[in-house]
């Protein structure tokens, strides 16, 4: 029941109780007073003896200040009904709003003393419901920000940890082979050469590392321009493929187009679209230590999405790693046996970018063996799988 409703019911009570439990009094004490007229009419009549005088001297049987005195302790009742009733339906609505009150106060104090999973039960059905309601999406949504702002610090530590360690390596490269040509370790030419190409290829290294470092923080912040066009994926596709085709194969791994779609229109930053697939195609070639490395493309339409499955025949990941390998340098080293090549931001990059396309990006281990990355992008509006 409502407050409202309750409040309506109290005020009603207030008002038709002392009149009800007045008038059952009146009726009750008049009906006593006949009762004692005919009692003491009854008694003269007997105490004459003479039943003739009974009409004229009932007359002189005046009740009228016995009814004074009933009259005069009847209000002061009246007054105390009224009282006793109005401070019982005054408690009964003042506990109905003070335990919610309490309800949400002792809610407050376990929010504010860091106990986050606190919710509060409360099912009356008035209105303060609503509002019990509203708190336990406050404090869910409190924690999940707060859950959120943990992963973001946690993040943020491992990416100064990564970049750290990743920056290390080469410049701890660059320094030696400097200190070698300055010692004299590179006698000649040929070894000078070798040593400063070495030291070209460290330094672009760090280059690289850097951009990534670069792009990332800028797509995590939300500040890197993405140039949208509407374009038919399966067309991008077959330029996508035919443009990395020779390139994969040079590097050891044969990629293919097993299926596709036609007039499946995407809104889409191509040049950032083909970073996508590169990033997932680099890890194919780190990590599937085969001669027979291959990874095949999978586009089909799903409802009002378009869905792109790349599909390696690596070794595949543990499944307590597939919802980690899009975090910030993360690598499954012991799952991919592979060095820590490459920057470690690759697959994060990806998914930022995927993300500010619309779309989601994820993992899984093939039944067959090898990981397969699932791309889903919406349509474009107005546009028909």
């Amino acid at each position: 029941m409502t407050i409202k409703r309750r409040l309506f019911r109290s005020n009603m009570l207030m008002i038709l109780l002392p009149i009800l439990i007045t008038a059952v009094l009146f009726f009750v004490m008049r009906s006593a007073l006949v009762m004692t007229d005919i009692d003491r009419l009854s008694d003269t009549s007997r105490g004459r003896g003479e039943g003739v005088f009974y009409l004229e001297e009932s007359s002189a049987v005046d009740p009228r200040g016995s009814r004074s005195h009933h009259v005069i302790t009847l209000v002061p009742a009246l007054f105390a009904i009224i009282a006793l009733v109005n401070y019982a339906l005054t408690k009964r609505i003042f506990r109905s709003i003070m335990t919610p009150i309490d309800t949400l106060v002792r809610g407050v104090h376990e929010i504010s003393d860091g106990n986050l999973a606190y919710r509060i039960d409360y099912k009356k059905g008035d209105e303060f419901d609503a509002v019990c309601a509203d708190f336990n999406e406050m404090a869910a949504r409190l924690s999940d920000m707060v859950d959120q702002r943990q992963r973001d610090e946690r993040s943020r530590r491992e990416l100064i940890a990564g970049i750290s360690h990743d920056l290390r390596t080469p410049l701890t490269s660059i320094r030696a082979y400097i200190e070698g040509i300055r010692e004299g370790v590179a006698s000649t030419p040929e070894m000078r050469e070798k040593y400063l190409a070495t030291i070209q290829s460290k330094t672009e290294d760090i280059d690289y590392i850097i951009s990534q470092l670069f792009l990332f923080s800028k797509m995590d912040i939300g500040e890197f321009p993405f140039h949208l066009e509407t374009v038919d994926m399966g067309d991008e596709l077959d330029k996508l493929i035919a443009g990395l085709a020779d390139e994969y194969r040079e590097r050891g791994l044969t990629i293919s187009l097993e299926e596709t779609v036609r007039g499946a229109l995407v809104s889409l930053d191509t040049v950032q679209f083909r970073n996508v697939v590169q990033n997932i195609l680099n890890n194919c070639v780190k990590y599937c230590n085969r001669e027979d490395a291959r990874a095949e493309l999978f586009c089909h339409a799903e409802n009002d999405a378009i869905s792109i499955t790349i599909r390696d025949n690596g070794p595949g990941v543990p499944d307590e790693t597939l919802t980690h390998i899009f975090d910030v340098f993360y690598r499954s080293d012991t799952a991919r046996n592979n060095p820590s090549q490459g920057s470690g931001l690759g697959l994060a990059i990806s998914s930022k970018i995927i993300e500010r396309l619309q779309g989601s990006i994820t993992a899984e281990n093939a039944p067959d063996g090898g990981l397969r990355v699932i791309i889903s992008l919406p349509l474009a509006k107005g546009a028909e799988a």
